[in-house]
């Protein structure tokens, strides 16, 4: 199986040792993420840190590891589905656009997010934590 990732499940998988961490480090899916998922990242960078109660360079080896499972996708690879995937999440969440496009462009299986805004659209099949440990 291969699955963009969305930031929400790699936040979450910073800020504590969980089942997505889990699944992220352990199974055999393939995971794809937008080069933008690096700018939501530091946009959150300490809220990060507050919430794993971690300092900055444990925080940083956690980013490191699980980074280390995910392939990043320059904007130029999915740039021509990006405005086709902004249309579609206009009214939704025009910050996943970004993870839409790449779902879009390359061969995946779908996106794995808990955002809701995600399953108001019907391009891509979209998987929650819950379906993947099933």
């Amino acid at each position: 199986m291969r699955l963009v990732i969305d930031t929400n499940i790699i936040i979450s998988s910073l800020i504590s040792n969980s089942t997505r961490r889990y699944i992220l480090m352990n199974s055999n899916i393939e995971f794809i993420a937008p080069e933008y998922t690096f700018t939501e990242i530091l946009k959150h960078a300490g809220l990060i840190e507050r919430k794993a109660k971690l300092p900055s360079k444990d925080v940083q080896y956690v980013v490191d590891m699980l980074f280390s499972r995910i392939t990043i996708y320059p904007k130029e690879e999915y740039a021509d589905c990006y405005m086709q995937a902004k249309e579609i999440m206009k009214d939704i969440d025009p910050d996943d656009a970004p993870f839409l496009a790449l779902a879009m462009k390359t061969r995946v299986d779908g996106i794995w997010s808990e955002d809701k805004g995600f399953q108001k659209q019907n391009r891509v099949k979209v998987y929650s934590t819950k379906e993947l440990l099933a």
